[in-house]
């Protein structure tokens, strides 16, 4: 399993409109082959936030993160960006543990 992780600084007072925004992402990002789950946080008293999304293999991970014409960046970015104050600075990890 492998995990992107996002962080990004919420633009001021836009919590709310954030995770609304983030919610309708996540219905685009569900439909790329082999998206596990997702998780927004959002640290209190701040406007810090971090996503997290979960993949089977590092190529489909690593295919969802490509920018270009009809890229899944593409359809997802604008629904986000106006909620961030800059863009996310993202990375990439492979997963070696996970408990429920």
């Amino acid at each position: 399993m492998f995990a992107r992780i996002n962080r990004f600084e919420i633009a001021d007072n836009k919590d709310a409109e954030l995770t609304a925004a983030y919610r309708k992402t996540i219905e685009v990002v569900k439909t790329e082959p082999g998206f596990l789950e997702a998780v927004l946080m959002i640290e209190p008293g701040t406007q810090q936030a971090v996503s997290v999304t979960f993949w089977d293999t590092k190529e489909n991970m690593e295919r969802t993160g490509k920018p270009g014409p009809g890229s899944l960046l593409e359809k997802i970015l604008p629904i986000v960006r106006p909620f961030q104050k800059a863009p996310p600075v993202h990375k990439h990890y492979e997963v070696k543990l996970r408990v429920k």
